[in-house]
């Protein structure tokens, strides 16, 4: 991976990831830090660190990732990408892809065989001329040619297109790259008997391309009822639209334009719990946890990016800004809506941003929010933490700059301090030790009665036994918290029949290692079925036939 990772030994995966710990740190550490500078070509840095849990001694090993100009690394004299929970060689063309890379790509400015300029759409080269001398006084005056040329819309010579230019203006640019395009489709629950649902392929330059895969989504997304701060709630789409078109855009100016692509497309699936939308190639000048911060921009095809600037859809709305704002855009549009951040995730021949399409907040968080008398306004990061807070959750600084990055110290502590100013939130501790909690009156139910069944909880929390201070109910004819301190709630969240892994962490507020662990231990005392199993894919969890009697 381009960023590098971090190895955590001393876990044991089929047990929930237990700790189980490691008996000779030292040892260990020597014998990855050995793999590491004689194992993998270029070598790698790592630095580790002990940590101590549940009186066991972890060792995190946190592997720095590699410049550019060195990658890929290679073991055995072969290079791998990660893939779900497996590593696979790369192929000789992904590879290609890579040593790309190493130099500044300009694959936009190629200028392509049998182009003319007629093979430009009217439309758009007259706005796009029009844009172009309104915003240049040396461009204001010059020939249309002379200034396609300077724009990298026509070649040197003056004769051709630039692959930029056809893609960009083009009236149809996959007569001669049929790569330049979207794939769109709705992937079905597999028990359906069908895979896909409006599978599509857009064509047409830029602008079309994005006005399509815009009412694509439209097409296939519904409204939602959003709630405000007041309690009434209000027509929104699904998912906001303003982050869609922003992650589409990206998809199609920053994806990689080289011959090694040439066979690959801009990507959109639409499942029940995300929005994937996927392009060939990496991220280049600009690392990951970059993006969304105010140093965090670079054009990977910068003729394209100019194009696109002064390029109008047909109404007459900018394909992109070129402030760079774009990814703060899609944080704040999602934080608006009270929805995760997209995850991002680079793999250096292709990047991913996955959409959730649901909100994190229930409904009677956000009535509790419009009815609750706070001293001051609060902002959309505070509203979610003030309602995970309601249900138990501690807070740190730290915490708060993981799960809303990007984000820095210093507002991070302005988040918190403010709840605390409001009247909401009280503090514990001192300087690095702080951690944030609801004041007791504003529980969502005083100790040892039942909670809500949707639980907000971040991601970045301990497994069994988890920190909440709230017991789940335990439910008539399933199994109790002596199970498994979720059982009861994974119990419920199976009462509506069959369900992966992903719809059992929906609908219980888990994460992914508190469902896994709650499973296992349901499994072992017979409250629920499996058909498949780790690392299967459609793998269906379902209440035991001992319990149900179905």
């Amino acid at each position: 991976m381009p960023n590098g990772g971090t190895i955590i030994v001393g876990l044991d995966e089929r047990a929930g990831f237990a700790t189980v710990g490691v008996s000779e740190p030292a040892a260990l550490e020597a014998s990855i830090a050995s793999q590491a500078r004689n194992g993998i070509s270029p070598p790698l840095q790592v630095a580790f660190e002990e940590a101590e849990v549940d009186g066991a001694v972890l060792v995190v090993a946190t592997v720095n990732g590699l410049p550019s100009d060195q990658r890929p690394c290679r073991y055995g004299g072969k290079a791998y990408l990660r893939q779900a929970d497996g590593d696979y060689v790369m192929s000789e063309q992904e590879v290609q892809q890579i040593l790309a890379l190493r130099q500044r790509p300009r694959h936009e400015a190629v200028a392509i065989d049998g182009t003319t300029l007629a093979d430009l759409d009217d439309e758009l080269l007259h706005n796009f001329l029009t844009t172009a001398r309104s915003t240049s006084r040396r461009l204001s005056t010059q020939a249309d040619e002379d200034v396609l040329r300077r724009k990298a819309v026509l070649a040197p010579d003056g004769k051709k297109l630039t692959l930029a230019g056809l893609y960009a203006l083009g009236s149809y640019p996959q007569q001669f790259l049929p790569s330049l395009s979207i794939t769109a489709a709705v992937q079905l629950d597999p028990r359906s008997g069908q895979r896909t649902r409006d599978l599509v392929h857009l064509d047409g330059p830029v602008p079309a391309l994005l006005e399509g895969a815009m009412e694509w989504v439209q097409r296939n997304t519904r409204t939602a009822i959003r709630f405000g701060p007041d309690g009434h709630g209000h027509d929104e789409a699904e998912i906001p639209l303003v982050a869609v078109r922003e992650l589409v855009a990206n998809a199609l100016v920053h994806r990689d334009l080289g011959v090694h692509t040439r066979s690959k497309r801009v990507e959109l699936r639409l499942r029940d719990d995300q929005l994937i939308i996927g392009n060939p190639g990496g991220l280049y000048g600009v690392s990951r946890e970059q993006l969304g911060t105010e140093g965090g921009k670079s054009a990977v095809n910068e003729f394209l990016y100019d194009i696109c600037k002064l390029t109008r859809t047909s109404s007459g709305t900018r394909v992109i800004e070129g402030e760079g704002g774009g990814i703060r855009e899609v944080q704040r549009a999602l934080r608006s809506a009270s929805m995760r951040p997209p995850t991002f995730i680079d793999k250096g021949v292709s990047f991913t941003v996955l959409v959730p399409r649901h909100a994190l907040l229930a409904t009677d968080d956000i009535t509790w929010l419009g009815e609750t008398k706070a001293a001051a306004p609060l902002s959309d990061v505070q509203r979610q933490i003030v309602t995970s807070m309601r249900h138990g959750q501690t807070w740190t600084n730290s915490l708060v700059r993981k799960e809303f990055a990007p984000i820095d110290s210093i507002q991070a502590r302005s988040e918190l301090r403010g709840l605390v100013t409001a009247g909401l939130a009280q503090t514990s501790g001192q300087r690095a030790q702080t951690t944030y909690s609801i004041r007791p009156e504003f529980l969502a139910a005083p100790p040892g009665s039942p909670v809500p069944h949707v639980i907000v909880r971040p991601p970045h929390i301990a497994d069994e036994p988890d920190q909440d201070t709230l017991p789940i109910p335990e439910l008539s004819g399933g199994p109790g918290s002596h199970v498994s301190r979720n059982a009861p709630v994974v119990w419920e969240a199976l009462g509506h029949g069959p369900a992966t892994l992903d719809q059992i962490m929906q609908r219980a507020g888990l994460s992914e290692s508190q469902t896994r662990y709650a499973l296992r231990t349901m499994m072992d005392a017979g409250f629920v079925s499996v058909r498949g199993g780790q690392g299967v894919k459609g793998t269906l969890y379902t209440r035991g036939q001992a319990i149900t009697g179905t």
